[in-house]
């Protein structure tokens, strides 16, 4: 038995543009309804969601199959988090708030078994499909894809060096958490935010890295892709649920 392809890793790695949906509302369900949509890959939320390693797992069931990626947040870059993760069947990783290329080494080591890393071996879980993957844990890394969020200046000022890091596959903005860190909560529009995340965009690039972005109004997210980033979050279940209601809701009101 041989390992699905990681879509996503294919399109960020050739430059193409893929667009992707936020999970935050820890339902299978939900998942399997904006998966159906064609959108390329989804990021079941375990950062600001109240997603827990169960509830994720079953995300990722209903994915099988799918050509839609399941990506997964964590809440921290904490190694026995990431290794319980990637056994659980997560490839694609994304880690919020990385600052230094310190902190992206200590990452990848997390995602990788010796002698590159620190990744505990365990002979059969679900991310080889119960010891069923022939040369799972010797071909492990080709299959997975780490994107690091840059959300502070320090992971602004340090983005070229984060960058460089072998392992390291997209740099993904925050850019709710960025414009707060720099002074312009709720307004990542603002000029010296748009050039900070410009400025990430250049950095990936340099290093023939991808670079993602969090974009729900779709005429930033065009501006993104015409700009180079290339994994994109154009939405979230929980956006499309609320605004479809109160939408519908008003309809009737006026």
């Amino acid at each position: 038995m041989q390992e699905r392809p990681n879509s996503l890793k294919a399109a960020v790695t050739a430059g193409r543009a893929h667009i992707g949906l936020w999970c935050s509302l820890a339902s299978a369900l939900t998942t399997e309804i904006v998966a159906g949509s064609g959108v390329g890959w989804v990021l079941i939320d375990g950062e600001h969601s109240p997603n827990d390693l169960r509830s994720i797992v079953s995300q990722l069931q209903v994915l099988n199959g799918s050509a839609c990626e399941g990506a997964v947040r964590l809440r921290s870059d904490d190694p026995d988090l990431i290794k319980q993760m990637l056994d659980a069947g997560a490839r694609s990783l994304m880690i919020p708030n990385v600052r230094s290329a310190d902190q992206a080494r200590a990452i990848v080591s997390a995602m990788s078994y010796a002698p590159h890393g620190i990744r505990g071996f365990s002979v059969a879980h679900r991310a080889n499909s119960f010891g069923r993957i022939a040369g799972y844990h010797a071909n492990a890394r080709q299959q997975q894809l780490l994107a690091v969020q840059i959300e502070c200046e320090t992971g602004v000022a340090n983005a070229a060096e984060i960058a460089a890091v072998e392992g390291v596959d997209v740099l993904f903005v925050g850019p709710g958490d960025l414009s707060t860190n720099m002074g312009a909560m709720g307004n990542p529009g603002a000029p010296h935010v748009q050039e900070a995340i410009a400025s990430v965009r250049k950095a990936a690039a340099a290093a023939g890295k991808a670079s993602g972005i969090l974009a729900p109004v779709k005429a930033d997210a065009d501006r993104y892709i015409a700009e180079g980033f290339t994994m994109v979050a154009v939405g979230s279940d929980l956006g499309l649920l609320a605004r479809g209601s109160d939408a519908l809701v008003a309809s009737f009101n006026r």
